[in-house]
């Protein structure tokens, strides 16, 4: 099955530098997007040594999954922090995909989030690590009064500080399916249903995610706002294009043998 991915980051409209990361490693189907934590020291520096943990391809060998890669990452963040006294209180969120099998395992910590679009439909894959999430399931809180909240923004679980637990969710792919991985620049600009609709108005990845970019600039651009898109089974998407031109050049054919036949059973024996 064929898989399609594009990746899109921007610093938005806020002052400083971007300090989110993306990454994408096709061989392993390994796709990610971390996200610095601003209001910490060096929020930057966090999120591109995980994104440099998680592309080295030997960082795998002996762990046991998804979740054991994720915390490979944590100890590279603490680490680091430890051995440079200016980086310390750096983090960063993060969620990650991995494909294998027709299976995508999502795993994650922070806010950083997870989407399957299928059928036009969008779902959430990830439940967010925040005290967002905490007003929405146990205090029953709208989603009107939570964009309101003071404390909207405050993460539960970071790598890099604490002993994050990472959660996991794993979702069997269909062809056709998309998988969004994004940071909260997007999710904080657009609504669910709002990027449902950009998804739904691009005949492509590429032009979902630089949809996906442009929606959220144009919406305040508060934040960095990062996107990955993955596409699976493009493969059989362009299968049935060949095949329903198949279907119209033999029927082209059968047209003109047919009217040739007519017209030598009319013409021929003049």
């Amino acid at each position: 099955m064929a898989i399609e991915f594009a990746a899109r980051t921007d610093p938005g409209h806020r002052a400083g530098e971007n300090e989110d990361a993306i990454g994408c490693d096709a061989a392993r189907q390994l796709y990610f997007v971390a996200d610095g934590m601003g209001g910490h020291a060096a929020g930057g520096v966090a999120s591109s040594i995980i994104k440099d943990t998680l592309l080295k391809p030997d960082v795998a060998t002996g762990l046991t999954g998804l979740k054991e890669l994720v915390l490979a990452a944590h100890a590279a963040v603490v680490s680091a922090a430890d051995a440079n006294p200016e980086y310390h209180g750096m983090g960063s969120t993060l969620v990650c995909a991995h494909i294998a099998d027709s299976v995508c395992s999502v795993a994650w910590v922070g806010d950083s989030r997870g989407y399957l679009w299928r059928r036009k439909t969008l779902r959430r894959l990830t439940r967010d690590h925040s005290f967002a999430e905490i007003l929405s399931s146990e205090q029953g809180l709208s989603l009107a009064e939570i964009r309101a909240h003071p404390a909207r923004h405050v993460v539960t679980q970071t790598l890099g500080l604490g002993t994050p637990e990472p959660s996991l969710s794993e979702t069997p792919l269909r062809g056709g399916d998309w998988v969004l991985l994004c940071s909260d620049g997007l999710t904080e600009e657009l609504t669910d249903p709002a990027i449902g609709a950009v998804l739904a108005a691009a005949g492509s990845v590429e032009e979902a995610a630089d949809g996906l970019i442009a929606a959220a600039l144009g919406s305040g651009g508060h934040d960095n706002v990062s996107v990955v898109l993955v596409a699976y089974g493009a493969e059989r998407a362009v299968g049935r294009k060949w095949r329903a031109a198949r279907i119209l050049l033999l029927s082209m054919v059968g047209a003109a043998l047919a009217c040739a036949m007519a017209w030598w059973y009319l013409y021929g024996s003049l």
